[in-house]
């Protein structure tokens, strides 16, 4: 299978043992399958943003600094996997697609002001015609509210992109740095070419494989 990872930059904002998603990469490598990471900048990026709007730059110009951080992540994961990744992380679809053309995992962070990460993952899954999705978050899945302030969120094993969109209208934000699980961008993508999405939570990274078997919970989103 051919398979987009979209992983939260929240995932590198802690110390500690990274190894985790590359050795998750690799065992589904050694599976057969082809993958594409795309990380996120997590809580550094936030930090220069917000520096950023300190200096009153322009929201493209904070992007831009999310987007380098965001990289940076990505230089991160590419040298932990210096067998198995391409060496280069690229600034461009079009750079993404010849460096994947080499047979190896290439790691993206993100293209262009105005994209999130999601985006961009969307974007990443549609042109290589991924089978999968994969979105790692903070949570479990999808909820019908945000279960990190509502103790009675109820989890939803399946929703569509309709239903999702619903769910995050009342929260979601096209400012830098504070877009959500799939902003109106990778929405329409992943609508447009029927992208078959995942999400699961940071500590399943090590169970992708069951995962992609249904042998742990996650939440489908389904493309309508």
């Amino acid at each position: 299978m051919k398979l987009v990872i979209k992983v939260t930059g929240k995932f590198f904002d802690s110390p500690g043992d990274k190894s985790v998603l590359s050795n998750a990469i690799k065992s589904l490598v050694e599976s057969g399958n082809k993958v594409a990471l795309v990380t996120g900048g997590g809580q550094t990026a936030r930090w220069y943003i917000t520096l950023g709007r300190s200096l009153n730059l322009n929201e493209a110009s904070l992007d831009l600094l999310g987007i380098w951080v965001a990289r940076l992540n990505a230089f991160l994961m590419a040298m932990s996997m210096p067998d198995l990744a391409y060496s280069k992380v690229p600034e461009s679809l079009e750079q993404f697609l010849e460096y994947w053309g080499h047979g190896k995992v290439v790691v993206v962070g993100g293209f262009q002001p105005g994209q999130s990460t999601a985006a961009v993952s969307a974007l990443v899954a549609e042109a290589i015609s991924a089978d999968y999705l994969i979105m790692i978050t903070t949570v479990e899945g999808v909820f019908d509210s945000d279960p990190k302030k509502n103790p009675n969120a109820k989890f939803l094993p399946k929703v569509t992109t309709t239903e999702l969109r619903s769910i995050l209208e009342s929260t979601q934000s096209i400012r830098a740095g504070t877009y959500e699980l799939l902003d109106p961008m990778a929405m329409k993508i992943v609508e447009r070419s029927r992208i078959k999405v995942i999400v699961t939570s940071l500590d399943k990274i090590g169970k992708l494989a069951r995962i992609l078997k249904g042998e742990e919970i996650a939440s489908i989103i389904e493309p309508v």
